[in-house]
């Protein structure tokens, strides 16, 4: 397996991952809310995993929404639920800046994740190619469970955020993964995972 990784930014990059990623690489509709566009296009909705759901109070396996995949990688480091957050602080009299700072998960980025495209061999996909519909299944169920593998890695081994004067300070390996697209409605396995991190 061979992975792709591209830092995402907030503004143009993300808007390009809005409009076009997370519905596997086609075009999203203007003012089409993003579940129904991934509909139209045959893509099954992102999944979150990682270590870091519980800290954000998220589940593995919830439904990625719009506004959760706004905040942290569109907003630079927002809550997933940033808007209830602030919802909820208002109604408790909190001033419209304090809530804005309430849904704040820490420092604001320009980097708001990572993104991570995950393919196998050639050869796999040739296997694909000339397989029938049980060898895909067992190419998929191999391809999901290396991706998980290797997502295990990287929070074990590689995922740390560093920060400070010369990347001094650091924390985490607490990964927050969004995967929007399934290489199950592809031509052949091929699937993208954005992380965040939180600390």
């Amino acid at each position: 397996m061979t992975v792709d990784i591209r830092p995402v930014t907030a503004g143009q990059m993300y808007g390009y991952y809005l409009r076009e990623t997370v519905v596997g690489d086609g075009r999203r509709p203007a003012r089409t809310p993003l579940r129904a566009a991934q509909e139209q296009a045959g893509v099954p909705v992102g999944r979150w995993m990682g270590r870091g759901l519980a800290a954000l109070g998220l589940a593995p396996g919830e439904e990625v929404t719009e506004a959760q995949l706004r905040n942290p990688f569109g907003e630079r480091g927002r809550h997933p639920y940033a808007d209830r957050i602030e919802a909820d602080r208002i109604a408790q009299g909190a001033s419209p800046t304090e809530a804005y700072r309430s849904g704040a998960l820490g420092r604001r980025v320009t980097v708001t994740g990572v993104d991570f495209v995950f393919r196998p061999q050639p050869s796999i996909y040739l296997l694909w190619a000339f397989g029938d519909e049980e060898t895909w299944r067992v190419i998929e169920a191999a391809h999901e469970r290396a991706i998980v593998r290797v997502l295990e890695w990287i929070e074990d081994e590689v995922a740390v955020i560093r920060y400070g004067t010369d990347g001094a300070t650091g924390c985490g390996r607490r990964a927050v993964w969004s995967p929007p697209v399934s290489g199950t409605t592809r031509p052949a396995p091929g699937d993208r995972c954005f992380m965040s991190m939180c600390c």
